[in-house]
């Protein structure tokens, strides 16, 4: 433990520590900043017999006055000692009940002891020492942030936030505060009128008890029935009685020969409580009773924690402090509500009526956090980063784009009682609209959830980039308001940065997003929709451009996963990202998404099967012809073979394979491959080979030039079942995804990827079948179909692209198609149980 403050008084010892080991990783700029300790006496007779501080020179430590105390920070553990001299109890308050719920009471009271820590919770907290449950005196420190500057980054981001609504940075209860005043604003929020309700009730409750005391009455002129020789004032309405005849009782002669009722109504002036001044304010505490019930019931619906039952308490005692006020005489005599439009010059000018106008208009306005006199917590800062992050996007993304974003009117704000958030989901999408029919949308905590999704992802941010020709490409932004800066660390990246574990999570949300195109005729497979994810940082690099040599930067675009230091003021590794992505058009975003090796092997398949290979054989019929053909080939790189009209494939030959007879290898196999670089159709005798035609001299024969020739990885030989060698002694045709495939000549056959998928399929189950060739035709880039028969025991399946697969039998009435491989083993299946 290393002490950082001390305090005691003739009753009383107090000690702030600081736990060894678990120091907060702050930035250097801290070392010659002062912290703060503010001591305020509770007792009058009290005295100070020590106060020392940590690290301060001379006098100043001892001296009361002195608002200088040690440095603070958030997330970070210190252990506070109090104990009493005497055999009284002791207690340490604060309006927090969750900074002080792990302190512990031993010895009867007498000693009270236990660990602190504000979390990401900034500014000013004050603690109240009490003895035998009287103050005895409080003391207020400053918690500072470990990951920001506090005189720059941290104010200029929380004014940020503030811009757009100062709810969103506020909290009604929480360890610390920041000081703020009351300001006009257009909607004051929830917890910026609870704030200011607390502040200004105990001055609306010596204005109202003062008008209790010292009302100004109202007079009034109510017709009363009066014996009429007791009426003192004739009036136009006496005598307009006395002329109708109205009134009540007998008829009496007057003096002047008139007759009139006994009673007659005379109205007489009397004073009263009932003024519009005293409904108005009975209107302000009735509202603000009504809104106090609305806050406490909206309360009650969240889950209950420590910081809840506080506030409801708060509420029920504010509640009942304004019940009090509306059973005052003034209120009480009060009937309706004032004329529409009132105004007052004894609400605004008379002794007490001023003071109460003054506190009721005060609820009506918002707050700003820029100094005196008011006490407002502030969200803790993790989450005020967050807000930061998807407030500064917004504005990198407007400016890259050239379309000004008013935040304040675009952001949807969620209102739960004295809750203010930005509102998550879709909801709070920001579009951006660029030439080309693109779009960018900027969202907050997308949910990601039902079908594909296993597990619901929700990330802080996406950036969602559209293209009319192309799927919808995310970028992932999570805010981590997290650091390690760890030797270990930053050897490992070359930098400080995120935690590894919030690395981790950005490969969890870019595998789990997924996503899913919806077909009529068969279900697609899903697939991923994040092409990048970075997580941001509060740090601000010591080098320009040092940052971009770690690997957390180099791997946003080496793997799509990394990180960037975002602060006020730091903004350019961002913007660089978000910069170079809104320049680039579907392919090349399409080409930073990191496929599968499985999935690139497929997409080569898929490409193969559309290229078309002549396996060769070589010239034969004297000892020593297939040699020779073959180092005539290898020399000249040359291949010729009579041209047949029927076979279209000659035109469309991409590739030249060449099979070598037993003669030259044992077994015969295709070893040799070459790219066709030209095509050629000339007469046998204009191809010079040092050897003559056989026949007509005139025929036409197909020329190919090839490239390198190269051997197979691995020759597919000629063998059969059992070891049983089969003839080859023309030329065949195959495609070049079989020729990288296959194993046994009559794979060759399988020229598409939906054939091989089949094949495959075949094996696993256990199926027994044999291949037969069909003709073989020129191939379909957009709709390929394969040439392969499948001979089961119980059909004949056959791919015919577009089609699907064709299943024939004699046990069915007619063919049967399908699209899955799958559904094809199923009919087979029950075509051997019928």
């Amino acid at each position: 433990m290393e002490t950082l403050f001390e305090v005691r008084t003739e009753r009383v010892s107090l000690a702030w520590s600081k736990v060894r080991g678990k120091e907060a990783l702050v930035l250097k700029g801290f070392k010659n900043i002062p912290g703060k300790l503010l001591l305020r006496k509770r007792r009058e007779d009290l005295s100070f017999q020590k106060i020392w501080r940590h690290s301060l020179p001379g006098e100043i430590p001892t001296d009361p006055s002195i608002e200088i105390g040690p440095l603070l920070f958030e997330e970070t553990d210190y252990n506070l000692w109090v104990s009493t001299k005497t055999h009284a109890s002791v207690a340490v308050m604060h309006r927090d009940p969750v900074i002080i719920r792990n302190l512990i009471n031993e010895e009867n009271g007498k000693i009270l002891y236990g660990p602190i820590n504000f979390g990401s919770q900034i500014g000013l907290s004050e603690f109240n020492v009490l003895v035998d449950g009287k103050p005895e005196f409080d003391f207020t420190v400053e918690v500072f942030p470990s990951k920001l500057d506090y005189a720059s980054d941290y104010e200029e981001l929380f004014a940020e936030v503030q811009e757009i609504l100062i709810g969103l940075a506020l909290e009604y209860l929480r360890s610390t505060f920041k000081m703020g005043v009351q300001s006009k604003v257009p909607q004051p929020t929830n917890i910026e009128w609870l704030t200011l309700l607390k502040n200004i009730g105990e001055n609306l409750e010596k204005a109202l008890r003062f008008i209790s005391q010292h009302p100004i009455r109202g007079l009034v002129r109510e017709p009363i029935s009066v014996r009429i020789e007791n009426i003192k004032k004739v009036d136009s309405a006496i005598r307009s009685a006395v002329s109708r005849g109205s009134g009540a009782g007998e008829f009496v002669e007057l003096d002047n020969r008139l007759r009139a009722r006994r009673f007659l109504a005379e109205r007489q002036a009397r004073s009263t409580l009932n003024t519009p001044e005293h409904r108005w304010l009975n209107s302000q505490l009735n509202r603000i009773r009504q809104r106090l019930g609305v806050l406490r019931r909206q309360e009650v619906a969240f889950d209950e924690t420590e910081r809840r039952a506080k506030i409801l308490k708060e509420l029920d005692e504010l509640e009942a402090r304004i019940a009090c006020l509306t059973r005052l005489e003034p209120m009480t005599s009060s009937e309706g509500d004032p004329p529409q439009g009132f105004a007052s010059l004894q609400l605004q000018g008379a002794p007490g009526y001023r003071e109460a106008y003054q506190n009721c208009l005060i609820l009506m306005l918002g707050l700003r956090i820029e100094g005196d006199p008011l006490r407002l917590s502030v969200k803790d800062l993790n989450l005020l980063y967050e807000y930061w992050c998807y407030l500064a996007l917004l504005r990198i993304v407007s400016e890259e784009v050239g379309h000004p974003v008013d935040a304040k009117r675009l952001i949807s704000i969620k209102r739960e009682g004295l809750r203010v958030l930005i509102q998550k989901g879709r909801e709070s999408a920001v579009p951006f609209n660029i030439p080309d029919g693109r779009r960018v949308t900027v969202l907050y905590n997308p949910r990601f959830q039902g079908d594909p999704i296993l597990v619901p992802q929700q990330p802080d941010m996406l950036i969602s980039f559209e293209n009319p020709d192309w799927p919808a490409m995310h970028f992932v932004v999570d805010a981590k308001y997290r650091i390690d800066s760890s030797p270990n660390y930053v050897n490992q990246y070359g930098s400080p940065g995120p935690p590894n574990d919030a690395i981790n999570v950005l490969h969890r949300y870019r595998d789990a997003i997924l996503e899913q195109d919806r077909s009529p005729t068969q279900k697609m497979m899903p697939k991923r929709g994040v092409v990048q994810a970075a997580a941001l940082f509060p740090y601000r690099e010591t080098k320009k451009n040092d940052f971009r040599t770690s690997r957390l930067w180099q791997g946003i675009e080496q793997i799509g996963i990394g990180a960037a230091p975002f602060l006020p003021g730091g903004v350019e590794y961002v913007s660089d990202w978000l910069r170079e992505t809104l320049r680039q058009g579907g392919w090349a975003l399409a080409d930073r998404a990191i496929p599968h090796r499985s999935e690139e092997r497929s997409r080569e398949w898929r490409a193969a099967a559309s290229e078309v290979v002549l396996i060769g054989v070589l010239r034969s019929g004297e000892k020593g012809d297939e040699q020779n053909n073959l180092s005539w080939i290898l020399r000249e790189k040359q291949y010729y073979i009579p041209f047949k009209r029927t076979q279209q494939r000659f035109h469309v030959t991409k590739w030249v394979a060449i099979y070598l007879p037993k003669t030259l290898r044992d077994p015969g196999a295709i070893t040799y491959w070459a790219e066709v670089t030209e095509t050629m159709l000339l007469p046998r005798r204009e191809i010079m080979t040092p050897w003559p035609p056989r026949r007509d001299a005139d025929e036409l024969q197909v020329l190919y030039h090839l490239g390198e020739v190269r051997e197979l990885q691995v020759p597919i030989e000629n063998t059969g079942a059992e070891g049983v060698v089969g003839a080859f002694r023309s030329h065949r045709w195959t495609s070049r995804l079989a020729l990288l495939r296959a194993k046994k000549l009559e794979e060759l056959f399988l020229e598409t990827e939906p054939e091989w998928r089949l094949y495959e399929d075949f094996q696993t189950a256990g199926i027994s079948f044999r291949i037969e060739p069909g003709k073989p035709k020129a191939p379909s880039y957009e709709d390929p179909s394969g040439r392969a028969f499948f001979i089961t025991e119980h059909g004949i399946v056959q791919y015919r692209g577009a089609a699907g697969y064709v299943v024939k039998s004699a046990n069915m009435g007619e063919d049967q198609y399908y699209f899955q491989t799958r559904e094809v083993l199923d009919m087979l299946k029950r075509l051997s149980v019928g």
